[in-house]
């Protein structure tokens, strides 16, 4: 099959379909925090009127991608096929679930592929460790990108005035005492990333937790996503796990960089 590569395209109003996008919007105001709500409540969340938001709502219970007790909705399984029809057709996160097979393998701990999506990073394939016992970012899994390894890695990546875009607007909000939440200090470590091509970060989402991670490129050097390793602290000193982990990283990066 023939290598493409993505390319950007302004896109004419004139080509958008709108309620193709306040779908979206619909799907997504549902999360963690806000997994039943009624009409109202979308409609304050995504900036519609109520009977739109009800109108939309009564489309997803149609489809069976939502359900209702005649006031609240929530969403069902069913809109996980959304997201299996990105995993069935692109071929990177379903060729690259052997190299992390292998690396699981080598290094006894559970590893990611990650990609960024606007100003969080998407956990795209995971192979969790035979002794994984903690919590794991399972696939689908969005996290801010400063809270996380791969996050980082792949912020660091961006182009200066998109890095500095990013820091202008996002927000820093701990989720332990120990993440980095001063925007000076987060610049500092994203640019010592950058000059030496991985990152190592303990704490910052999760007490107890390290991620070590790497950039994942394609043969013209264009940014794909990043390699992760995720381990609790307790194995291991920070640079006795840097040196067994990011070879072994950068050596898979290096062997996907050939077809990717």
């Amino acid at each position: 099959m023939k290598k493409t590569e993505p390319i950007d395209i302004d896109v004419a109003q004139r080509d958008i379909v709108e309620a193709l996008v306040t779908g979206i919007a619909v799907i997504t105001a549902f999360n963690d925090e806000h997994a039943r709500l009624t009409a109202t409540a979308v409609a304050e969340r995504i900036g519609i009127s109520r009977s739109a938001a009800r109108r939309y709502l009564l489309t997803l219970v149609h489809t069976g991608m939502a359900v209702t007790d005649g006031r609240v909705f929530w969403l069902t399984a069913k809109v996980l096929t959304l997201g299996r029809s990105y995993l069935d057709s692109a071929r990177l996160p379903r060729a690259i679930v052997p190299y992390l097979q292998h690396l699981t393998a080598q290094l006894q701990e559970s590893t990611n592929y990650s990609v960024l999506e606007r100003d969080d990073v998407v956990y795209v394939s995971r192979v969790n460790a035979p002794r994984h016992v903690a919590p794991g970012f399972e696939p689908g899994t969005r996290l801010p990108a400063y809270a996380s390894t791969a996050g980082r890695v792949l912020l660091a990546a961006l182009p200066e005035d998109e890095l500095q875009a990013y820091l202008a607007r996002v927000e820093l909000v701990p989720f332990t005492h120990m993440t980095v939440l001063d925007k000076d200090q987060l610049l500092r470590e994203l640019q010592g990333i950058r000059a030496q091509g991985f990152g190592v970060t303990e704490n910052q989402y999760e007490l107890g937790m390290r991620g070590i991670s790497v950039p994942l490129k394609s043969r013209r050097g264009r940014l794909i996503g990043a390699l992760s390793v995720s381990m609790t602290i307790s194995n291991g000193s920070t640079a006795e796990a840097t040196a067994k982990c990011v070879p072994a990283l950068q050596a898979t990066a290096n062997t996907l960089m050939l077809w990717v």
